[in-house]
């Protein structure tokens, strides 16, 4: 039962994924026409749009309790946001903490951020990964050790066009060219019902491909909590007061 619980989650992601209209041609009206016989125009396959909705549903259903799960932003004491992050996870210290902070979760309350791809492929993968290597600058230039406030990356994909060996190696590619340090690596890519890629903590520069099938929503969801079962430092509210004040004393 455990099993089929995952499986029927990634079946659900899959199933809710909306599949776009095909475009027609103005000049065919969608046919071409040869010797007479009109003929449907043949059409690329489109890629699946995912649904925001369910997979914010599904998300809140993979994680522990005393976190929440939102598409909001996340910053740091410098006011540093990285852009293309779709889910964070964090520990909901108020209940509109997103709302006090300008639409953003300070980063010592985020436990971990959750990309979204619809099909991995060359392109969409150095997008995300370029998101990532992004969200992982934060308190790079404030005065907390950015250690301290760890983000883990997740990246989560509807389908993959291109073969596990392929994907490792434009993985390595895209970290070597752009001279990135482990810092800046992903932690954990599912592929649903296709497999995960994790990061291989013992081998600098490491990443490990294995084809979980119908499995992978489960070992995603093993694996990502691993990273969250972690206890974040405190959050110190006087680092995110910028302005300097005098007030009269009595």
């Amino acid at each position: 039962m455990f099993s089929k619980y995952f499986e029927d989650l990634g079946n659900e992601l899959i199933k809710a994924a909306k599949a776009p209209k095909p475009k027609k041609s103005a000049k065919t009206d969608g046919a071409v026409q040869k010797e007479g016989v009109k003929k449907p125009a043949s059409q690329k396959k489109q890629p699946p749009v995912a649904d925001q909705a369910r997979i914010k549903e599904v998300l809140e259903k993979l994680i522990p309790s005393h976190l929440a799960v939102n598409p909001v932003a996340v910053t740091d004491a410098g006011g540093y946001r990285p852009e293309g992050v779709d889910y964070v996870i964090y520990k909901e210290m108020f209940r509109n903490i997103d709302v006090m902070m300008g639409g953003a979760v300070p980063s010592e309350l985020v436990y971990g951020a959750v990309f979204i791809c619809e099909t991995l492929n060359r392109t969409t993968l150095f997008d995300v990964l370029t998101r990532v290597a992004n969200t992982k600058k934060l308190n790079m230039y404030t005065d907390i050790e950015s250690e301290s406030v760890f983000t883990p990356a997740f990246i989560l994909s509807l389908d993959i066009d291109i073969a596990y060996t392929e994907l490792q190696q434009m993985i390595l590619e895209f970290y070597t060219k752009n001279a990135l340090d482990n810092h800046f690596e992903f932690d954990i890519i599912g592929v649903i019902n296709k497999g995960v890629v994790i990061k291989d903590w013992r081998e600098k520069r490491s990443f490990k491909a294995l084809d979980t099938g119908k499995d992978t929503m489960k070992w995603f969801f093993i694996l990502m909590n691993e990273y969250l079962d972690v206890e974040k430092g405190a959050l110190d509210f006087r680092n995110y007061v910028s302005e300097t004040r005098t007030y009269d004393e009595y």
